[in-house]
């Protein structure tokens, strides 16, 4: 017995020598230094900064849908519990200063979003600083208010029911934003079609030029109640 009792206090050290050194090399791994700059940092209440890198391909900021090289794209993530209607984000490097803005970005959502005005970065530029320089906040959760409509979204149109037994003459706006590969929202902007009105039962099929089911989702419905 006094044999056990010396080997148990010994393996019980180990396993705790074990477990904070594996979070110790966890901690490490998970930070990550782009252009200088490290990320996971929150630049405003549960808002975070994710990745920076470099993008190629459609440009969708000014839904021009042109090709462009080597734009800056930044990765934000909303961790707050607030859906955020709008953000407008500066980033600063050694020699200029990077505009990024950011139309509805829901609770616990990422996007990706492209650089106003196309810029890139150089191999030796390091990044100073991430500010926020506007920030809004819806006043309640969004939501595609489904006791009231129907929505479904098709290769270029969306369609919507009213299924509510009430008429609503007002202007109805269904608002939505592409998707990249990896499930991010793509783009900070928002796309967004109307129905003049609704009768009920009635379906209107709207117009959406860059709806795609396959990379795209409706965020929300909204008229004046």
């Amino acid at each position: 017995m006094k044999t056990v009792k010396k080997i148990i206090p010994l393996l019980l050290c180990i396993c705790i020598v074990m477990l904070f050194g594996c979070n110790s090399d966890s901690t490490e791994t998970d930070k990550k230094t782009v252009y200088g700059y490290e990320l996971q940092t929150e630049i405003d209440y549960g808002v975070t900064i994710e990745d920076i890198y470099l993008y190629s391909g459609e440009y969708i900021e000014d839904i021009s849908f042109g090709n462009c090289e080597n734009v800056v794209a930044l990765k934000v993530k909303n961790n707050s519990g607030s859906d955020i209607q709008l953000l407008r984000i500066n980033v600063k490097t050694n020699i200029k200063e990077l505009t990024f803005e950011i139309t509805t970005l829901n609770s616990g959502a990422a996007v990706v979003a492209l650089e106003k005005s196309k810029q890139t970065l150089a191999e030796d530029e390091k990044i100073l600083s991430i500010k926020i320089i506007n920030r809004s906040d819806f006043k309640s959760s969004i939501t595609l208010k489904e006791d009231v409509f129907v929505v479904q979204g098709n290769l270029a149109t969306i369609n919507i029911k009213n299924i509510s037994a009430t008429e609503i003459q007002e202007d109805i706006y269904v608002y939505y934003k592409k998707k990249d590969a990896d499930g991010n929202y793509f783009g900070g902007i928002t796309f967004r079609t109307k129905a003049v009105g609704l009768m009920p039962n009635e379906i209107k099929q709207l117009p959406a030029a860059n709806f795609d089911p396959s990379d795209s989702e409706v965020l929300f419905v909204d008229y004046a109640e």
